[in-house]
Order: C-alpha cells, then structure tokens, then sequence
C-alpha cells in the first residue's frame, strides 16, 4: 500500500541552490515564492525626496513554474499608513484599471519584478510610518517594512559652491570700480 505524501511546509518547498543568482531566501516564503520588498532611495531625506521607489520582486524557489491568475489589470499595490493605521498614500489610487483577467507566470528560478512610485508629501521626519507590500487577490502575500525619514539636506560633494579665494597676508582683496559717467570730467591724481 502507498504512503501518502506528507503536507510540506513552503520552506521544504523553497530549497535554495548553492549557485543560485538571486541568492540566498532573504524574505518570506508564499507558495513556494519568495517576496522581497525594497525602497529606493534606501535612506529618505523628505527634502530631497518627492516619491519612493517600491520594487515588489517575487522570485520562484519551487521546482515548478507558478501561475498567479488576477482578476483585472491590478495585479499588485503598494499603500503607506502611519503609526495609527490611517492611509497617506495608495499607488494604485493613480492607476488605470482594466477589467481584462490577466495572469503572471514564474518559471523555477526565475523572478517577476512590480514596481510603483509613492509620494512622500504627507511624511514628517523622524516619524516610523509601514509601508505595505500587496498582491492583489493573495491574502497570504502581504509584507509590511517600516520607514523612518530624515529632514535632513545631502548636497553631493561636487555641487557644493567653490569657496571664496582669500588673499595673501598682507594684501588686500581687489576693489570693484564703479563706473565713471561719461559727462562728468574724471578726477586726476596730482
């Protein structure tokens, strides 16, 4: 008589080759799926920094291509919330919505990159907000990071203003001239 398989946990499902290019699991694992959520620029500066740059990567850890089904064109979102709970800011409340079914397909090893740009205009600096990661229609694919913006201004070192020259000890700076009107007779040195 067979043995029935046993129920493997997604880990067992996710197993990682030593030279595998995407790497080592770093993020949770859904349905044999890694998910990695990363914020560009990776430290927040709210006054250089209008939007945040959310890449959603999904990479397949399985032995088996995966199939992800959608209901219409939303196939992702990305949503910012304070301490509180309460929504600053949802990519998708931007976006076109087409009710077209569509479905993304994820070889073994291979990966599916969403990404979406959220604005940064309601952020205080020094404040934790969570910024939360969706694929729409998967309750289980959900992750949440935490961010905390600086108020603070990077000027990169090559656009710094050149600093002003100083003269030599003992001498001093140049005199600007004003210009001399021509109908007036210029004063002579005797």
């Amino acid at each position: 008589m067979p043995q029935p398989k046993k129920a493997l946990s997604p880990t067992a499902l996710a197993k990682v080759d030593k030279g595998n290019p995407l790497g080592p699991i770093s993020g949770p694992i859904y349905y044999g799926m890694e998910m990695r959520v990363k914020v560009n620029p990776d430290v927040i500066r709210l006054s250089d920094t209008r939007t945040l740059e959310v890449h959603l990567q999904l990479i397949n850890r399985s032995k088996k291509p995966i199939n992800l089904l959608f209901n219409d064109s939303r196939k992702y979102d990305f949503i910012l919330r304070d301490t509180n709970g309460k929504k600053l800011a949802q990519w998708s409340d931007d976006q076109p919505v087409n009710q077209t079914p569509g479905y993304v397909i994820i070889n073994p090893g291979e990966r599916a990159e969403f990404v979406g740009n959220v604005s940064t205009r309601d952020m205080v600096a020094g404040r934790t907000y969570s910024l939360e990661a969706v694929v729409i229609g998967y309750d289980k694919m959900h992750q949440v990071i935490q961010l905390t913006p600086s108020g603070e201004r990077a000027i990169p070192s090559q656009q710094r203003p050149p600093k002003a020259q100083q003269p030599p000890v003992g001498q001093h700076p140049p005199v600007q001239q004003q210009p001399v009107p021509l109908a007036q007779p210029s004063p002579t040195n005797d």
